[in-house]
């Protein structure tokens, strides 16, 4: 869990240097832009899950009027390292009531631009009406509302449940949960044939008083048949006693039903998604879209019992192997159809053999070098063979940094799940995820231009004219990217 979280927020952390850094300084004489600019960072690190700005009392202190009780050098110490303060005072936490403030990883530029935000913002006179979440029930696989079906909103303070409300759907599906306290967070849950779905925990960002949302529900299936794996990877690290491995999968059920398995594995569960380990594997970690709870261990492996959703499954999980002192090997049987396989090991020592995949050349990733092999269109059934010869004389390990990268290239940012495990929304959600990444990714082309063009003035190969216009430009264009991008 702590690879894949830490990788989500290096991600974010590179991208809002890079922004922040490039453009902090020429949007100062616009309070407009920096205002924007400094409530995203608010909501993009995290801020928002633990503070309201004169909505009351959260996680966290209010921080309406923090002005008054701090200079903008003391918010921006708060922002930036929470523990330097905590050391100076003598105090953790300073405010009695408040768990500590967590290290938030948050750039000093990107702190200067919350902090400003935050000593400027205007609090709405009617932010004491409370929020909204609304929205529909639909039924994917038939693409029609569902009317009828209990509605659970559960509340929290922090980890802590404070209460839980029910509501049904209207004839057209919709449901309705008005006057929200500001400062709770929602999950809201929902049971259809047997089966229950829930968000992940909501906040209501600054200015923000309706939450609109669609509820996916499917019909189940017992065929497996549409279950397939679009890209696998592994990824082997030599550890002191032998080999730690991290197996990531990216499912894909390309059916319109829930697949909820037909095999019995133990006790009435059934076996859903099937994974092959060693079978000295131990200290298995499950890392992401499976959990110990919905697992069952067999002869080859171990199976999930928990139900598929229609779209992408993303499991990752990590186990070690022990190994003699001469070598050994170990074997992976691919149990899906597979259309890329990818297999990583540090190439710190290059006695290691594989068959059953095509390669052994070098690869950078995250300044570590790897031996490459892959394979493509990989029927079930199909051997990897990966031999070791004295892995004890590794003299480098793998960075875990690497892992995560392949994490975060494998995992998204989920906002629908199941009792089972987290999965997929729903088609139009997997539709703003894919904009969000094209917007990223246009944002973080336009950073490089910018500091591109940075270069070339100072080295004298463009006039200043030229230089001003062209990057007030780009400029512009930045602002205007990032104002579409939202947490």
């Amino acid at each position: 869990m702590q690879g894949r979280y830490s990788a989500l927020i290096l991600l974010v952390s590179f991208i809002t240097q890079l922004l922040i850094a490039g453009t902090y300084a020429s949007h100062a004489q616009n309070p407009h832009d920096m205002d924007t600019m400094g409530k995203d960072l608010f909501i993009e690190n995290r801020c928002v899950r633990c503070h309201t700005i004169g909505r009351g009392r959260f996680v966290g202190p209010d921080l309406k009027g923090v002005g008054d009780r701090y200079a903008r050098e003391e918010l921006i110490k708060w922002i930036e390292n929470p523990q330097a303060v905590y050391q100076a005072t003598g105090k953790m936490p300073v405010n009695e009531g408040y768990p500590p403030m967590p290290p938030m990883d948050i750039h000093p530029m990107a702190a200067q631009a919350i902090a400003d935000y935050l000593l400027s913002v205007k609090v709405r006179p009617d932010t004491g009406k409370g929020g909204i979440i609304t929205g529909k029930v639909l039924d994917k696989t038939n693409d029609r509302a569902v009317p009828g079906v209990k509605i659970t909103l559960t509340s929290f303070m922090g980890d802590k449940e404070t209460s839980t409300t029910d509501a049904d759907t209207s004839k057209d599906g919709a449901f309705a949960f008005a006057s929200l306290p500001w400062d709770r967070s929602y999950m809201v849950t929902v049971e259809y044939n047997g089966a229950e779905y829930s968000t992940d925990k909501m906040v209501f960002y600054p200015d923000e008083n309706t939450k609109t949302l669609d509820l996916p529900v499917y019909e189940p299936t017992d065929s497996g048949a549409n279950i397939s794996i679009s890209e696998g990877h592994m990824i082997v690290q030599a550890v002191e006693d032998g080999l730690s491995i991290a197996d990531l999968s990216s499912f894909e059920n390309k059916g319109d039903r829930m697949y909820v398995g037909s095999v019995d594995v133990t006790g009435g569960k059934k076996e859903t998604l099937r994974f092959s380990v060693p079978p000295d594997a131990a200290n298995l970690n499950f890392i992401h879209g499976v959990s110990a709870e919905s697992i069952v261990r067999t002869e080859t492996g171990f199976s999930d019992t928990g139900s598929v959703m229609p779209g992408p499954k993303r499991v990752v999980f990590a186990y070690t192997v022990p190994l003699g002192s001469g070598g050994g090997a170990i074997e992976k049987t691919i149990e899906y159809p597979t259309e890329n396989f990818l297999l990583l090991v540090s190439k710190s020592n290059e006695q290691v053999t594989v068959e059953g995949l095509a390669g052994g050349d070098v690869v950078k990733i995250e300044n570590e070098d790897f031996i490459k092999w892959s394979g493509e269109g990989l029927a079930p059934g199909h051997k990897i063979s990966i031999k070791f010869v004295n892995p004890n004389a590794w003299k480098d390990y793998i960075k875990w940094a690497g892992i995560a990268f392949l994490i975060l290239a494998v995992g998204a940012g989920i906002l629908y799940s199941s009792r089972s495990g987290r999965v997929s929304a729903s088609a139009d959600e997997r539709n703003e995820k894919g904009r969000r990444n094209a917007v990223m990714r246009k944002r973080s082309a336009l950073i490089k231009e910018i500091a591109e063009l940075d270069d070339r003035f100072e080295a004298g190969g463009i006039d200043e004219a030229d230089y001003k216009k062209l990057r007030e430009n780009k400029k512009a264009e930045l602002i205007e990217v990032t104002r579409r991008l939202r947490f």
